[in-house]
């Protein structure tokens, strides 16, 4: 049996592996305001971000990780996945990390944020 690629909702077309080896990188961010940890039905919510406010300087990176964009050949659509080995911050230093960043050509590294534009 063939393996399905990822498929496009708006086209219903399946998506087409684009480049592999993509950088994702995810810098700190500034927390939501509001509690630190929330009881909820069943769980404990904790606002990571929050408990570690001051201990980072803007520029600092989360973490880094490796996938490989898909794009629909319809629309244009493009997403990553597939990741690799994620590199977070309490494992490593900055400047292992940003070094790892500095290394890859501008157009293969992807900034994500949790909040959005």
């Amino acid at each position: 049996m063939m393996g399905l690629n990822p498929v496009c909702v708006k086209c219903g077309r399946e998506l087409t592996c684009a480049k592999n080896e993509v950088l994702v990188v995810h810098p700190f961010e500034r927390p939501e305001p509001g509690p630190v940890v929330e009881k909820s039905e069943g769980f404990t919510l904790v606002n990571v971000d929050a408990l570690f406010e001051g201990s980072w300087k803007d520029g600092d990176i989360d973490f880094i990780a490796q996938g490989d964009k898909y794009r629909c050949p319809g629309c244009g659509c493009e997403i990553v996945l597939g990741f690799s080995y994620r590199m977070d911050a309490f494992k490593f230093s900055q400047e292992h990390i940003k070094k790892i960043v500095a290394g890859y050509n501008g157009e293969d590294v992807i900034i994500i944020t949790r909040k959005g534009p």
